[in-house]
């Protein structure tokens, strides 16, 4: 006969292993649309591999708090209800956005049950970047025509500056295009110069280090906006290089165009983490 603790713990692994199973059917949907949302723009896509990176790296650092402990707890109960009762929100209140905060929430649970609160609370930043990472993926279609804009506007001001004559065209006909006009060429700004990849990358990888070396309130408010603004700052200058130098190599226009992307990228990235990577006093004393 089995002892009556043993039985209770294999009971309750099966209520557990049922409720995860249950809320994967649940939450299938919403993640394959997302993941479908993420890997069909190379934008997101970039902002989904710091995603996956940053989850390597937090894996690797806190690795030996990393226990599978199988815990049902108050805790991990709460953000079960959670994630079915915004599920039930976006079916009654027709409003698709719940369902996605709702993953986010099924995701902490998951943690919770699996790792437990101590390994729940080490992997809260990677949870927040990946409820952030959500919210950019909803704001990508409202966000890229006025992106670019801001990003035609500025390389057509800074190539003013360097002595080239431009200036920032719509064309209406046969289908809407935001050109670049020089006096030479003319050039798309096409979704992939929004700069969306460059700020919701620069975005994530500030937010995860900040929260990961658990800094002061005040660097959030002072070093979030400035990631983004180095980013938009990199991507204008991106075009702007492009612009300047794809007169001097007409045949190998997609390498340069490739070349000037990976450079304005990994730099602006490397900046934010210079930036947002450095530990405070508090924190390292704290930690």
């Amino acid at each position: 006969m089995v002892p009556a603790p043993a039985a209770s713990r294999r009971k309750d692994m099966a209520y557990a292993v049922a409720l995860l199973l249950i809320t994967g059917v649940v939450f299938w949907p919403a993640a394959r649309w997302l993941a479908s949302q993420a890997f069909a723009r190379e934008q997101l896509k970039q902002s989904a591999l710091i995603l996956i990176l940053a989850g390597a790296w937090i894996a690797w650092e806190k690795r030996h708090a990393l226990r599978v402990n199988l815990q049902l707890s108050n805790t991990t109960l709460g953000w079960f209800l959670a994630s079915y009762a915004l599920a039930a929100g976006a079916i009654f209140l027709k409003t698709p956005i719940l369902i996605l905060a709702g993953l986010a929430a099924a995701a902490a649970a998951a943690v919770n049950y699996v790792y437990g609160g101590q390994a729940f609370r080490r992997t809260f930043p990677l949870l927040s970047v990946f409820a952030l990472f959500i919210l950019c993926v909803l704001l990508f279609p409202v966000l890229d025509w006025p992106l670019r804009q801001m990003a035609g506007i500025e390389a057509a001001r800074f190539l003013k500056s360097v002595g080239l004559a431009s200036q920032l065209v719509v064309n209406r006909y046969p289908e809407i295009k935001l050109l670049l006009v020089t006096d030479k060429q003319s050039f798309v700004v096409a979704t992939e110069c929004n700069g969306f990849g460059l700020i919701t990358s620069s975005l994530l990888l500030g937010t995860i280090l900040l929260l990961y070396r658990r800094a002061r309130w005040w660097r959030y408010l002072l070093l979030l906006p400035l990631c983004v603004a180095v980013a938009f700052v990199f991507n204008f200058l991106r075009i702007s290089a492009i612009v300047l130098l794809a007169p001097r190599f007409p045949n190998h226009y997609s390498l340069l165009h490739e070349t000037a992307g990976l450079i304005a990228l990994y730099a602006g990235l490397a900046l934010v983490w210079l930036m947002t990577g450095v530990r405070s006093r508090a924190s390292s004393v704290t930690s």
